[in-house]
């Protein structure tokens, strides 16, 4: 390798980067991380890697396995090392700390939080028919391709029908409610779907994609065209209480009186899941983490009176009636690249439900004027040497 320290930054970066930077000040954390990364790669890091590229994938493979590989291995290795000598560090310094709450605190800090992958695992479903009318088209996902010569059109035939639209007609009388079971009636205020080809040798054939999203917004005008009609918001608006994450919104008349009079986005994609909204590098750190995991806005939590629901579950706000508001999760539909790879999960998505009589008094805490049904829809096709990147390689 020619240059293992700028090889060891990226890795540091790609795998470790957002837990380095919960630690709050540390100086010298993440350049001691890199400088452990380095040394190991010319004698454990890339002959362990190229056994492991050897063992687990078909000599013409270009994809990386789905496997705990030795790079992610060596950078979490060397976290552990460094931050084991932060605070002889910070004695050293001049800085001296209570031993055991540091140490308690550190660890807090930099361990990878397990529950939104384990929350996700309690919140799969098989992939709910729930979508819009508009989007029927997408209920036959990807692949476009087969093993035939006869090639399906692309890119699918419905998507022009809404490619160029940021908001569905109707307003939120269009939104999807579930037809049956447990949840029968509950509106879909929400809705994120990516579909994905994976590129093929042979025969060759580009990576291909479609990425749906769906969203409750409140809003005078119509939203500005390309954004999404998301927001961003933590994970844990699942499991706190809103005074400890927004201690503005905890009074539910307020919260009413900003959802009628401010422009906003009511579903929020969350940062548990392992694909960002924006153009930024995906979120690595914790094991099994969904691509997506979708949250009610805070304005939306303190105006309905929610309250995250107690006992095991998986993303679900209650309120004194019961169970009022939850993330479904799904992955699947597997498909092959046309050559010796495993078959690949290429559909995975996320929606977000409401009881209905809860959606009847946001509705009206909004203003059935104000309520809009938002939409973005896009697609992308990659040459073979530039694949589209999965999520959660």
């Amino acid at each position: 390798m020619k240059d293992p320290q700028r090889y060891a930054a990226h890795v540091v970066d790609h795998y470790l980067g957002a837990r380095i930077d919960a630690t709050g000040p540390a100086p010298g954390l993440r350049e001691a991380v890199i400088d452990l990364v380095a040394a190991a790669i010319p004698g454990h890091l890339e002959p362990l890697m190229r056994t492991q590229l050897d063992l687990l994938t078909h000599p013409s493979s270009n994809q990386f396995p789905d496997a705990y590989l030795a790079d992610r291995a060596t950078a979490e290795d060397a976290l552990q090392k460094a931050a084991a000598g932060l605070r002889t560090a910070l004695a050293q310094a001049g800085h001296l700390v209570n031993a055991q709450a540091f140490e308690r605190g550190t660890a807090v800090r930099l361990r990878d939080d397990s529950r939104p992958a384990l929350r996700s695992e309690l919140a799969r479903i098989p992939r709910p028919l729930t979508r819009p009318g508009a989007l029927s088209w997408s209920l036959d996902p990807a692949p476009w391709f087969n093993d035939s010569q006869e090639q399906k059109p692309w890119p699918p035939p419905g998507l022009a029908s809404v490619a160029d639209l940021r908001s569905l007609p109707d307003g939120a009388q269009a939104l999807a409610r579930v037809d049956d079971g447990p949840h029968a009636d509950w509106v879909q205020i929400g809705l994120i779907e990516r579909q994905r080809t994976p590129a093929r040798r042979y025969p060759d054939q580009p990576a291909r994609q479609v990425l749906i999203t769906v969203g409750l917004e409140a809003a005078d005008a119509n939203p500005p065209p390309g954004t999404l009609p998301l927001s961003q918001a933590p994970w844990q608006l699942w499991t706190r209480p809103l005074p400890r994450l927004a201690p503005a919104l905890t009074q539910a008349g307020a919260a009413a009186e900003h959802l009628s009079a401010t422009d906003q986005a009511l579903v929020a994609l969350t940062d548990a899941g392992a694909t960002p909204m924006v153009d930024a590098p995906p979120r690595r750190s914790g094991p099994g983490l969904p691509p997506y995991v979708l949250a009610p806005a805070a304005s939306v939590v303190a105006a309905l009176g929610l309250q995250p629901t107690g006992g095991i579950c998986g993303f679900s706000l209650s309120d004194t009636a019961g169970e009022a508001l939850i993330c479904r999760q799904w992955r699947g539909h597997l498909v092959h690249d046309g050559g010796f790879e495993p078959l690949l999960p290429v559909v995975a998505g996320a929606d977000l439900l409401i009881r209905p009589d809860l959606f009847t008094s946001l509705h009206a805490a909004i203003g059935p004027s104000r309520c809009q049904a938002g939409i973005n829809v896009r697609h992308m096709t990659a040459a073979q040497d530039d694949d589209i990147p999965d999520d959660e390689d």
